[in-house]
């Protein structure tokens, strides 16, 4: 149901550098727990939820999935696909490390685009999980669109960039030993960054915790509720539609709950709020220093890995439709790719019987 950290406070964790040291993170982190946590299987979940995202993609654009909840599920996708690509390219290019090219690309693709992707992700999460729980309350009078969940997508796109600007004032590119590395700015260690960095968290983190938090516990409580008026119900297509919205609402709890999960400790990763929560007397550099930060931040980063990558997984194991829709994709490729008519009839004619023939068995 994403590199970047922070989901209640959403955002890349700050991996760059040692506050306002010279010496880079990767300079001075030990080797082995950043190799378990972090630079061995960090790119390999991200190539997996590459791959799951983009066959996300592939089968929420079949037709039977049109609904509104489905638009936001394919912005989700985006988001998720764009965070995982760009997190990859920061794993993967350990070899140009002191590059001006690499050392750009973390500090304004990575550590600054990386967060608005994550950003993004969390606030769809939310949106659609409000949406949900408007439907559930009020089923007969409210009526989601695909053009208001545009809208609200293009809302989120733009304030999620707006609140992320800060972060591109947080690094520059320095020559360091001979190469070039991440150095922190001015700003990155003023009092006005840890304004600031309560702010995101607040805005970016506990607040939508606070409200998943919610939203998600009326979902529990409708998906009991509409158990019980399954069984009252008389008409087959009205029980089958109420059958349909509850998988829908089935699935994005699951979301939610591998969400909740996977994005606490990134809540807590950003320096200042770090230190202010977890510093216990040390002095700044000595805390940014200490394995047991440098440890969460590897933990977190990668729990958002692996939740940017699981919603495939999720969708599969709890909507039927997403399944149906995931075989008439395949049976369209299978049919693409034979180029040949099937019994006599047009390949377009056959998909379309095909996809007629798997709804009734809906």
């Amino acid at each position: 149901m994403a590199a970047v950290n922070n989901f209640t406070f959403m955002m890349i964790a700050p991996m760059l550098d040692f506050g306002g040291s010279n010496l880079t993170l990767e300079d001075n982190a030990s080797s082995t727990p950043k190799s378990l946590f972090y630079t061995i299987p960090g790119p390999i979940i991200c190539v997996f939820g590459m791959v799951c995202n983009v066959l996300n993609l592939c089968v929420l654009s079949q037709n039977i999935l049109k609904d509104s909840p489905y638009t936001y599920l394919t912005a989700l996708a985006l988001s998720d696909l764009s965070f995982l690509t760009v997190s990859f390219f920061h794993l993967a290019c350990t070899k140009t490390n002191g590059s001006y090219a690499k050392a750009f690309f973390d500090i304004y693709i990575f550590f600054s685009v990386g967060n608005i992707f994550f950003n993004i992700s969390v606030w769809l999460v939310v949106i659609l999980t409000i949406e949900r729980m408007l439907f559930v309350i009020r089923p007969l009078k409210f009526r989601p669109s695909k053009s208001k969940a545009k809208i609200w997508i293009i809302v989120v796109f733009v304030l999620c960039s707006l609140i992320n600007v800060p972060r591109f004032f947080c690094y520059r590119v320095r020559t360091i030993r001979n190469g070039f590395y991440p150095k922190s700015t001015p700003f990155k260690m003023s009092r006005e960054f840890y304004n600031v960095s309560w702010f995101h968290a607040m805005v970016i983190s506990f607040l939508p915790f606070f409200i998943i938090l919610v939203t998600n516990s009326v979902l529990i409580f409708g998906l009991h509720r509409a158990k019980r008026e399954r069984m009252s119900l008389h008409s087959n297509q009205e029980h089958a539609n109420r059958k349909d919205q509850v998988r829908l609402t089935r699935t994005l709890v699951a979301v939610v709950v591998v969400f909740f999960v996977c994005t606490i400790p990134s809540a807590f990763v950003d320096d200042p709020i770090a230190f202010t929560i977890f510093g216990n007397g040390r002095k700044w550099r000595e805390y940014i220093r200490a394995p047991d930060n440098q440890l969460l931040v590897y933990i977190s980063n990668l729990l958002l890995f692996v939740n940017s990558s699981m919603n495939f997984i999720l969708y599969c194991s709890f909507n039927k439709k997403f399944r149906l829709a995931m075989k008439i994709f395949l049976e369209n490729v299978h049919v693409y790719k034979s180029r040949t008519p099937l019994g006599g009839k047009s390949v377009n004619t056959c998909a379309c019987v095909l996809k007629k023939t798997m709804m009734t068995k809906v």
